[in-house]
């Protein structure tokens, strides 16, 4: 047996591996400090676990679901970070710098937006069965 994965499959699979690492940097930030924080802390540990429950998707035959809820969950956090790195913050959390965990959160939420959306674009579908003039 051998093993071909297609342009599609790669893409699906990174794309997991970077809403995984999307998850793992809110599950990391909530452990470390954002616990203590009302509403942000319980909004990074849901991030974490619909991270896992998406890659999870993706792993199976739900995987164009879970490349729809991996955009949803990475452009959420995106637009999520840019409100908080404003002056009035979110939920009145302002986030004062780019620390390195937030610089590794945009890079993985962008990265899944950008696999996710191309595994979309790429994956296999069966062509419509083309009916000649002769057959109508």
């Amino acid at each position: 047996m051998t093993l071909k994965a297609s342009a599609a499959d790669l893409l699906r699979h990174l794309g997991a591996l970077a809403t995984l690492v999307v998850g793992a940097v809110h599950l990391e930030q909530y452990a470390d400090f954002i616990s203590d924080v009302p509403t942000i802390g319980v909004l990074f540990l849901l991030n974490g676990a619909g991270a896992g429950a998406i890659a999870i998707a993706l792993a199976t035959r739900r995987a164009p679901l879970g490349a729809v809820g991996g955009i949803a969950l990475s452009a959420g956090a995106l637009v999520s970070i840019a409100i908080s790195m404003s002056d009035n913050g979110l939920f009145d959390y302002a986030e004062p710098t780019l620390r390195t965990a937030v610089v590794i959160a945009i890079a993985a939420e962008a990265a899944a937006i950008l696999l996710l959306l191309a595994y979309l674009v790429t994956r296999r579908r069966p062509a419509p069965k083309r009916v000649s003039w002769a057959e109508r």
